[in-house]
Protein backbone atom coordinates (compact mmCIF):
# COMPACT_ATOMS: atom_id res chain seq x y z
CA UNK A 1 0.00 0.00 0.00
CA UNK A 2 1.37 3.47 -1.04
CA UNK A 3 1.70 6.40 1.55
CA UNK A 4 -1.72 8.07 0.32
CA UNK A 5 -3.72 4.85 0.50
CA UNK A 6 -2.60 4.03 4.13
CA UNK A 7 -3.46 7.68 5.50
CA UNK A 8 -6.71 7.78 3.73
CA UNK A 9 -7.27 3.89 5.45
CA UNK A 10 -6.42 5.74 8.84
CA UNK A 11 -8.85 9.26 8.20
CA UNK A 12 -11.57 6.93 7.08
CA UNK A 13 -11.36 4.59 10.63
CA UNK A 14 -10.78 7.48 12.78
CA UNK A 15 -14.13 9.41 11.08
CA UNK A 16 -15.54 5.85 11.51
CA UNK A 17 -14.77 5.49 15.20
CA UNK A 18 -15.68 9.21 15.95
CA UNK A 19 -19.43 8.82 14.25
CA UNK A 20 -19.87 5.34 15.80
CA UNK A 21 -19.15 7.12 19.17
CA UNK A 22 -21.08 9.97 19.12
CA UNK A 23 -23.74 8.18 17.65
CA UNK A 24 -23.43 5.52 21.25
CA UNK A 25 -23.59 9.74 22.96
CA UNK A 26 -26.46 10.50 20.92
CA UNK A 27 -28.47 7.43 21.40
CA UNK A 28 -28.29 7.08 24.92
CA UNK A 29 -29.36 11.34 25.75
CA UNK A 30 -32.45 10.48 23.21
CA UNK A 31 -33.05 6.95 25.62
CA UNK A 32 -32.94 9.44 28.60
CA UNK A 33 -35.16 11.95 27.07
CA UNK A 34 -37.71 9.40 26.05
CA UNK A 35 -37.58 8.24 29.64
CA UNK A 36 -38.54 12.01 30.42
CA UNK A 37 -41.22 12.10 28.25
CA UNK A 38 -42.66 9.10 29.62
CA UNK A 39 -42.81 10.24 32.92
CA UNK A 40 -44.17 13.44 32.05
CA UNK A 41 -46.96 11.59 30.17
CA UNK A 42 -47.95 9.52 32.94
CA UNK A 43 -48.18 12.26 35.60
CA UNK A 44 -50.41 14.15 32.90
CA UNK A 45 -52.48 11.18 32.63
CA UNK A 46 -53.00 10.97 36.48
CA UNK A 47 -54.05 15.26 36.82
CA UNK A 48 -56.40 14.46 34.25
CA UNK A 49 -57.84 11.73 35.86
CA UNK A 50 -57.55 13.60 39.39
CA UNK A 51 -59.29 17.03 37.42
CA UNK A 52 -62.38 14.20 35.66
CA UNK A 53 -62.65 13.02 39.61
CA UNK A 54 -62.73 16.49 41.00
CA UNK A 55 -65.69 17.80 37.83
CA UNK A 56 -67.70 14.61 38.78
CA UNK A 57 -67.91 15.30 42.31
CA UNK A 58 -68.14 19.28 41.74
CA UNK A 59 -70.73 18.55 38.89
CA UNK A 60 -73.04 16.30 41.32
CA UNK A 61 -72.47 19.25 44.60
CA UNK A 62 -73.33 21.95 42.16
CA UNK A 63 -76.49 20.64 40.13
CA UNK A 64 -79.27 20.45 42.83
CA UNK A 65 -77.91 24.15 43.79
CA UNK A 66 -78.14 25.07 40.01
CA UNK A 67 -81.44 23.52 40.11
CA UNK A 68 -83.15 25.42 43.29
CA UNK A 69 -81.45 28.42 41.75
CA UNK A 70 -83.50 27.95 38.33
CA UNK A 71 -87.01 26.95 40.20
CA UNK A 72 -86.28 30.04 42.45
CA UNK A 73 -86.20 32.54 39.44
CA UNK A 74 -88.93 30.75 37.12
CA UNK A 75 -90.90 31.33 40.90
CA UNK A 76 -90.08 34.96 41.02
CA UNK A 77 -90.80 35.84 37.07
CA UNK A 78 -94.20 33.65 37.94
CA UNK A 79 -95.12 35.68 40.71
CA UNK A 80 -93.96 39.03 39.46
CA UNK A 81 -96.29 38.24 36.30
CA UNK A 82 -99.28 36.85 38.43
CA UNK A 83 -98.73 40.83 40.09
CA UNK A 84 -99.41 42.83 37.35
Amino acid sequence: MNNAEVTLVILLSITLFILLVLSIVVLSIFIKILGNVRKISERAEDVTANLADISAMVGKKVAPVALSAAVAAALRRFKSNSKE
